[in-house]
């Protein structure tokens, strides 16, 4: 999957009941668009550009609440932030990209509400990806390296820090400057 390909285990999880939701998602795998980008979910690099370097870093915090809206229903909340360190491909320069991504599911009580044993469904995804070139649409993560920002022109947008899980993410599509990778 980080290499362009489709992220077959990870679309098996998500309830089939949510058959729209699920179509849309293996749509943006197979033909994305700016409307529909497959990175807001998934991490995929193209492997003609760029190299996995190392081991992916992984920082996560969980809650499990009570849906307040349902009873018998709990909400999961997942926060993570994934660090990968990337090469270009064929050359020695490195970076790295930072994913956040907030995932919240539902776990609900099968005798209550319809489900899929064993898949989950899922209530919501935000994500915000540092040190990405910013194009949507076409279902992968181009990173910059510290040689294209020296011939680019500034980036433009808010700076953030994408190790701060203080603030929550961004619903704006919206492109910014990293303060750091």
């Amino acid at each position: 999957m980080l290499k362009g390909g489709e992220p077959v285990k990870a679309l098996a999880l998500v309830d089939p009941l949510e058959a729209d939701y699920l179509a849309d998602l293996r749509a943006a795998v197979r033909r994305p668009t700016e409307d529909n980008d497959p990175v807001s979910a998934f991490t995929r690099f193209d492997p003609d550009k760029v190299d996995l370097v190392g081991d992916v870093r992984v920082r996560v915090r969980m809650t499990v609440a009570p849906d307040t809206a349902a009873e018998g229903r709990a909400l999961i909340t997942a926060d993570y932030t994934f660090v990968y360190g990337v090469a270009r491909a064929g050359g020695d320069e490195t970076t790295r990209v930072i994913v956040r991504r907030v995932l919240q599911v539902d776990a609900a009580d099968p005798s209550r509400y319809q489900g899929t044993e064993g898949h989950l469904w899922i209530r919501d995804l935000a994500s915000e990806i540092g040190n990405d070139d910013c194009r949507e649409g076409d279902g992968l993560i181009d990173p910059s390296f510290f040689s294209d920002l020296l011939s680019a022109s500034p980036q433009a947008g808010e700076t953030r820090d994408p190790y701060d899980r203080s603030t929550s993410v961004s619903r704006e599509d919206e492109c910014g400057v990293v303060s750091r990778t």
